[in-house]
C-alpha cells in the first residue's frame, strides 16, 4: 500500500498559500496583520499546520437555530 504524502507540520507561506488556495500576497498580509497563528523564523514566516487547521475551522460562520443548525 503506497504512502499517502500529507503536508509537512512546518508549512512555508507558498506550502500555506497552496492549502488554503490563497494568493501568497493575501496570505503575507495576514500575517502580518496577525490575522492567521504564524511565526517569523530568521526573516522568513512559518505556519504550523496543525494550527492553521485549527484556525481555519472557527472561520467558519456559526450554525445556531436561526441558521439551520441545532442548539445544544
Amino acid at each position: 500500500m503506497a504512502k499517502t504524502e500529507s503536508p509537512p507540520e512546518w508549512m512555508t507561506i507558498e506550502e500555506v498559500a497552496e492549502y488554503l488556495k490563497l494568493s501568497r500576497s493575501k496570505l503575507y498580509a495576514m500575517a502580518q496583520g496577525g490575522e492567521i497563528p504564524c511565526s517569523k523564523v530568521a526573516g522568513q514566516w512559518r505556519f504550523f499546520r496543525p494550527e492553521v487547521d485549527e484556525w481555519m475551522l472557527k472561520q467558519r460562520p456559526s450554525t445556531g437555530p436561526d441558521r439551520g443548525g441545532h442548539a445544544r
